[in-house]
């Protein structure tokens, strides 16, 4: 009897059509469990079969971040591509590294187009996402007034963020090592004893370690991991800040959030202000949401001040309409020129800045807790306002929201942008070390 049950639970694995595909390859106890055709549960699976497809994509008013997210992480991929097998590119348009060796220039270096392969700002493009993403749903609850689920929010984002921020990392570093003792991988030692302990260390001091706040670590045996400590350490800088405003009023919240950000920049520390910026953009969501009287996110309760009792008078006088027109228009013209300006200096190169049109400028108004002798820690400053502007602006204007990031093929960039950014560079230095 036992048995029989687990047999009929069996069936229920196997779709309709392939049940009786593999009957004949089945016991005959199993087979006689199987749905005969047009009854039962073959039945209601070809009546599920015949009805229409609901649509399997959904849109939430934030989807266009993950279109965004994924976009990054494909930028990134290219980035590492081209800085490993065509370095040439990473200069700018007619700008040689060697003035002697003048080299064919290629229109993918010119500016706009050469963000195809600039990997280093869509890091900072995460952040800003990170961000965001870790606090609109605090910050609601904080906007209605309900402290108690703002606690409870954070207290579990904060909790759960450690494991599934440096579970998959630490899982992927486990395979590499394998692959490095199989030797398609360099970076064998002599023994296993060995091995072990240098890939303990590199996960402890590395990995998982977020006492360094936004230095570089690159982990011996995935660099491309230098990323996941920075953001360990200000997820939880960002839920501390939340929780330390959350029972001031908004306008003060966002007034003080602002100015940590620029007292962020002001000290150098691009990564603390990227993340407090996100939680400002989501600050500005969530007020965007609730001025049209519609909920931002399934999730985002409205703020008792925008109840339906109140809503906004329509405007039916002609002049208003106008007025509300050119406004929009504006609007839409500042977001695009943001937007713009956010992408020339995503095209920042990586040599020979004070040699490149434009950049050099930027270079020259660095503010100085931003070693302008360090050739990458004047474009940290840039890319974190490029990032800013790009997170704000991009959901603004309507073509790239909706064509671009609200694509199918930028929303499954989107879902799989965190395994592909772990396990790109393992794989690309496998199939370049292959012969």
């Amino acid at each position: 009897m036992a048995r029989r049950m687990v047999l009929l639970r069996l069936r229920h694995l196997l779709p309709f059509p392939l049940s009786f595909r593999l009957a004949s390859h089945l016991p005959e106890e199993m087979q006689s469990c199987l749905p005969l055709p047009g009854s039962g549960a073959a039945a209601e699976t070809t009546a599920a079969a015949a009805a229409p497809r609901k649509p399997a994509r959904v849109l939430r008013a934030t989807s266009y971040l993950d279109g965004l997210r994924g976009l990054a992480a494909f930028v990134v991929c290219m980035c590492h591509y081209t800085e490993e097998n065509h370095p040439d590119l990473t200069s700018w348009y007619g700008v040689y590294p060697n003035p002697a060796v003048p080299l064919a220039p290629s229109w993918i270096q010119l500016p706009f187009a050469r963000v195809l392969f600039s990997g280093r700002p869509m890091v900072h493009v995460f952040f800003v996402v990170s961000g965001f993403a870790l606090s609109v749903r605090a910050l609601a609850a904080c906007r209605a007034r309900d402290m108690a689920r703002c606690h409870a929010i954070v207290a579990s984002a904060a909790l759960r963020r450690p494991i599934r921020l440096c579970g998959p990392p630490v899982v992927s570093m486990v395979l590499i090592l394998f692959f490095v003792r199989a030797g398609w991988l360099d970076g064998a030692l002599p023994t296993w004893r060995r091995q072990l302990a240098d890939w303990v260390a590199a996960v402890y001091y590395h990995v998982v370690w977020p006492w360094g706040w936004d230095a570089h670590l690159y982990p011996p045996y995935n660099v491309n991991l230098w990323t996941i400590p920075i953001e360990l350490c200000h997820s939880m800088l960002l839920f501390l800040t939340i929780l330390t405003l959350s029972r001031v009023y908004t306008a003060a919240r966002v007034a003080l959030a602002l100015a940590f950000v620029v007292y962020c920049l002001h000290c150098g520390k691009w990564a603390a202000a990227e993340f407090i910026a996100g939680m400002l953009l989501a600050e500005a969501h969530l007020a965007s949401a609730e001025r049209r009287g519609r909920r931002g996110e399934g999730y985002l309760p409205l703020s008792h001040r925008s109840s339906p009792s109140s809503p906004c008078p329509p405007l039916d006088d002609e002049a208003q309409e106008t007025t509300t027109k050119i406004r929009r228009r504006l609007m839409i013209l500042l977001h695009t020129v943001v937007l713009a300006s956010a992408l020339f200096v995503a095209g920042w190169p990586n040599v020979d800045s004070m040699r490149t049109p434009g950049i050099r400028h930027l270079v020259a108004h660095t503010p100085s807790a931003f070693n302008r002798h360090d050739p990458q820690a004047p474009q940290k400053f840039w890319f974190a306002l490029a990032a800013m502007g790009t997170v704000w602006s991009c959901g603004r204007v309507s073509f790239v929201r909706k064509t671009v990031l609200e694509s199918r093929v930028a929303q499954y960039a989107g879902r799989i942008s965190f395994a592909v950014y772990i396990v790109h560079g393992p794989g690309t230095l496998s199939s370049q070390s292959q012969p």
